[in-house]
């Protein structure tokens, strides 16, 4: 005897996704890459862990002078990338958008913000003098600080994505749109006020900027955006033609296509309303610029953020060329990280004390930062890191849909029958 289980309506593709999936046809040979990439980096990653923990921050490129160096900014975005991933396939589902109206949609990114958050608690968790305090924050925090306040949003999110995890295989989701506009409004203030958190730094004019929390808002949705393309991307083509799940997902980088576009044209434009203000004003944070435009930076603000992140990306996402679509996904994401940089090494990199450089000598004791060896390994540890919690989290989200496909309703209880029960 064989039993039918009924689906509830959500997982039904609509007729705009039926006309909307041949945009984008996946390439099998995007899983091989992946698992090179995996396999490098967990290799030369776990390398770069064993020296960080035996030799200690000492091979570290940071000192007195520059104290955040690449793990903080991989920390930022990290975050950026899980909150700006959450909004997104929120809102897609909240707007039944193609591609995000499966509640399946929600459970990629649900898995996909435990990838990018717990990775970047871990390069801050490496970057601290004491890691085994970091657990007071959470115990005794002042939420005057906008430190304790980023970290405990965090918290919040990854509680929310784990309620629309669960919520997501119930038949009844009636709560469900609730949670999911209460994580739009956490994620939108998860990159907001890591802005904010430069920006109480009285001693840092550079980080004073009304528009630097709208900046790293937008680099959060864009690199997000470009992340959750990529995994839709691979999921697609893990997929028989003719699945629905294959149709979902394709329709969905159709879509995400688009928002990574306009987030890359957003972004630039924010950038240079910020840098040509500040450039030609004589008071203003031309030192720090010049690190950036000019200076030891300059390779990473044109070479990695404009040339790759901003021209060779928007060129191929622009391109009707679908395959190269999660090629340009990949380089956002991991070239969005250099807005990280340029915000956050700069500042540090001008001294407030005139002749502090030139009265004392250590390497320890330098404005000039350049990631080591030991922290690009570090690194690497990260990303392998996010990519086999995002496996292990989809092959479990696929695998309870599969033996359980919706959670039976609770069962609800009649006018009579409760007034039966309480006499």
């Amino acid at each position: 005897m064989t039993t039918t289980l009924n689906r509830p309506a959500d997982d039904r593709p609509t007729s705009r996704t039926a006309s909307t999936v041949r945009t984008w046809q996946a390439k099998p040979g995007w899983h091989q890459v992946l698992w090179a990439v995996f396999a490098v980096s967990a290799v030369l990653g776990s390398v770069g862990l064993v020296w960080r923990f035996v030799g200690g921050h000492l091979p570290a490129g940071y000192g007195s002078y520059v104290p955040w160096g690449l793990w903080v900014a991989i920390y930022f975005h990290g975050v950026g990338i899980a909150a700006g991933a959450f909004a997104v396939s929120a809102l897609g589902h909240l707007l039944r958008l193609p591609g995000f109206v499966s509640p399946r949609s929600l459970r990629v990114a649900a898995v996909l913000v435990a990838a990018s958050v717990l990775p970047a608690l871990l390069a801050v968790g490496l970057d601290l003098g004491q890691m085994t305090r970091a657990w007071r924050i959470f115990v005794t925090p002042s939420f005057t600080s906008m430190m304790a306040f980023n970290s405990w949003a965090y918290v919040v999110l990854l509680a929310i994505c784990a309620t629309v995890w669960w919520l997501s295989y119930r038949a009844d989701r009636g709560w469900l749109k609730p949670v999911l506009v209460l994580g739009v409004v956490i994620s939108v203030m998860v990159p907001s006020q890591s802005g904010a958190f430069f920006g109480v730094v009285d001693a840092k004019p550079y980080w004073h900027s009304a528009l630097l929390p709208i900046l790293l808002l937008v680099s959060a949705v864009t690199a997000g955006a470009a992340t959750l393309l990529l995994v839709r991307a691979v999921l697609a083509a893990g997929q028989p033609d003719s699945s629905a799940e294959r149709r979902e997902a394709s329709a969905a980088v159709g879509v995400l296509r688009r928002v990574v576009l306009a987030g890359i044209g957003v972004y630039f434009v924010l950038e240079f309303a910020e840098f040509s203000v500040a450039w030609w004003n004589p008071q203003a944070t031309a030192p720090e610029l010049s690190l950036v435009l000019t200076g030891p930076y300059w390779w990473v603000f044109w070479g990695v953020h404009v040339a790759l992140g901003g021209v060779l990306a928007a060129a191929l996402l622009a391109a009707r060329r679908p395959p190269w679509w999660p090629v340009a996904a990949a380089v956002v994401a991991v070239a969005f990280l250099s807005t990280r940089l340029n915000v956050l090494v700069p500042g540090q990199a001008v001294g407030e004390l005139d002749g502090l450089q030139a009265a004392y000598a250590h390497p320890r004791l330098d404005y000039v930062y350049h990631a080591t060896v030991m922290e690009y390994l570090v690194a690497l540890f990260c990303l392998a890191l996010g990519m086999a919690i995002c496996y292990v989290g989809l092959r479990v989200s696929a695998a309870l849909e599969s033996s359980i496909p919706t959670i039976p309703r609770f069962p609800r209880i009649s006018r009579k029958d409760h007034t039966d029960a309480v006499s």
